[in-house]
């Protein structure tokens, strides 16, 4: 997964899937995403990629996980970024000094309308899969 920190004109965030299927392309302006933000916030959607998978062509579409962005200050530099993932929604928990409120309600929007197309994994899937 990648982050890229987009500067000049504000664009709204935009979650991008790449070509090759490796994963997605998260394009979050400098407006709303701090420079120390870009690699947690990476290393945080990378991490949870290998929970879910898209849901292989022609098969039906899954439920709508909720999906929320919060903004939480974080108590220590260790916890400035997190996620909670239960069986019926994910939340993605991000110090403020990381990620604006605006790019967290639409990222927000984003991903819980693109939840049908993705299922969960078990644990080992994207391995024994070669998909890393």
């Amino acid at each position: 997964m990648h982050v890229e920190r987009v500067r000049g004109d504000y664009v709204a965030p935009e979650i991008i899937d790449l070509e090759d299927g490796s994963g997605c392309l998260f394009r979050i302006h400098e407006d709303d995403i701090s420079e120390d933000g870009v690699k947690p916030l990476a290393d945080l959607l990378t991490e949870q990629a290998q929970h879910w998978a898209p849901r292989p062509p022609g098969s039906p579409l899954g439920p709508v996980i909720p999906v929320k962005w919060e903004r939480v200050p974080a108590p220590n530099d260790r916890l400035a970024i997190g996620v909670k993932d239960r069986p019926g929604s994910v939340t993605y928990l991000v110090d403020p000094s990381l990620l604006s409120q605006r790019a967290a309600d639409y990222l927000s929007r984003l991903d819980t309308e693109r939840s049908p197309y993705w299922q969960r994994v078990p644990k080992g899937y994207h391995d024994d899969n070669g998909a890393e």
